[in-house]
């Protein structure tokens, strides 16, 4: 079966989640940052301009295929650019994929355009701390990321998503994946808001 793990930054990611994920011969995929901890990344996926002004030139250096959807962004940095859409599910069409408002989602989307049969995610939080506060720039009383807040330039302060800590837009989209039926998805992401949503299964478990 050709698994794809696509992973995120989310607080719950750990290096040991990734390694299990390489010794069954899983094929990593990441977004935004992943780059940077996962040497055998396979292909990255960020969407903002500003993300690659920042990262771009390190990312280059990685060996991993780099994709966005921004045109902007592909026409400076020299990268793999797809079109996309605002709308639920994975696209169908082979020219779009559906962003969800969010690289995590890309990628899943990406992956699915790459021929993944199943997919699985690590690092897909979903949620932050019970405290934040996305109208006053709050970030609460735990971590919104594994590699810590992004530069101000970069941050982003979702609020009418967010209700409780959980992105419940993006909820919604993940289960309209999971209803579509196109591809086998799991959310492997210990404590993910994802959490009877997709269905779940520790990395560990799985073959």
């Amino acid at each position: 079966m050709n698994t794809v793990v696509c992973i995120g930054t989310g607080p719950s990611l750990t290096l040991e989640q990734i390694d299990i994920a390489r010794q069954k011969g899983f094929r990593l995929f990441g977004c935004n940052r992943v780059f940077e901890i996962v040497p055998d990344l396979e292909l990255l996926y960020a969407v903002n301009l500003a993300f690659w002004d920042e990262y771009g030139e390190a990312a280059k250096t990685h060996g991993a295929e780099l994709w966005t959807t921004n045109q902007r962004a592909a026409a400076k940095h020299g990268l793999h650019h797809i079109c996309e859409r605002n709308a639920p599910g994975l696209s169908i069409d082979p020219d779009y994929i559906h962003h969800g408002h969010g690289s995590g989602y890309s990628l899943v989307s990406m992956a699915h355009k790459m021929g993944a049969e199943r997919i699985l995610l690590l690092g897909y939080d979903l949620k932050y701390a019970p405290d934040y506060d996305g109208r006053s720039r709050k970030v609460g009383s735990s971590p919104r990321h594994y590699f810590g807040e992004y530069p101000a330039s970069m941050q982003h302060w979702p609020s009418v998503q967010v209700k409780g800590g959980v992105h419940v837009e993006l909820l919604s989209l993940y289960k309209s994946i999971f209803e579509q039926g196109l591809v086998e998805i799991v959310n492997c992401t210990p404590g993910s808001a994802l959490q009877g949503v997709i269905p779940s299964a520790l990395i560990e478990g799985l073959s």
